[in-house]
């Protein structure tokens, strides 16, 4: 019994030896690959991890914003061009009601088969606004296969809602 007894712990030994051996040759390496990080990528990394990086001089960065707005807001005011909503499509004041346009949405039919259909026709004004509107809406599967009724001054919402058949034409 004895003899079982030190076999066992001399073998305990043998493995603790050879765990210690392997760490300390290894961990060297470790260290010496990983420096300490800039101040600018440790704000970025806490950034990412979703918190806010307070910075001293942040009331003169709101008034700059600010500054900015009214700017943006006085051009507008100046430039009377069509206004236009978030996703680039023009507003219901800007554009009469277009022509009505019949499209044809067949099975088997792709996402962007389906909005170069809808920019062929002149019904949407940005391809990539109306596939965002669509994935952020989570409607990209509820799209149905069939004839469509629409007219060129249709908004993106009632587009969707036309092709998703949420709303009766």
């Amino acid at each position: 019994m004895k003899q079982i007894i030190r076999a066992f712990s001399l073998g305990l030994l043998v493995a603790a030896v050879i765990i210690g051996v392997t760490y300390y040759v290894e961990k060297p390496e470790q260290a010496q690959s990983t420096s300490s990080p800039t101040i600018d990528d440790s704000i970025k990394l806490v950034e990412d991890d979703g918190y806010y990086v307070y910075e001293e001089n942040l009331e003169s960065k709101v008034s700059q914003l600010e500054q900015e707005i009214e700017e943006l807001q006085q051009n507008t005011n100046n430039d009377p061009e069509e206004p236009t909503d978030e996703l680039g499509e023009q507003t219901e004041e800007a554009e009469e009601e277009g022509e009505e346009t019949t499209i044809t949405i067949e099975s088997g039919m792709t996402m962007p088969e389906i909005v170069a259909l809808l920019d062929e026709n002149e019904l949407i004004v940005d391809e990539n606004a109306f596939i965002s509107y669509l994935e952020e809406n989570e409607l990209t599967r509820y799209i149905q296969i069939g004839e469509f009724n629409l007219h060129r001054g249709m908004s993106v919402e009632e587009l969707t809602n036309i092709i998703t058949r949420q709303t009766e034409e």
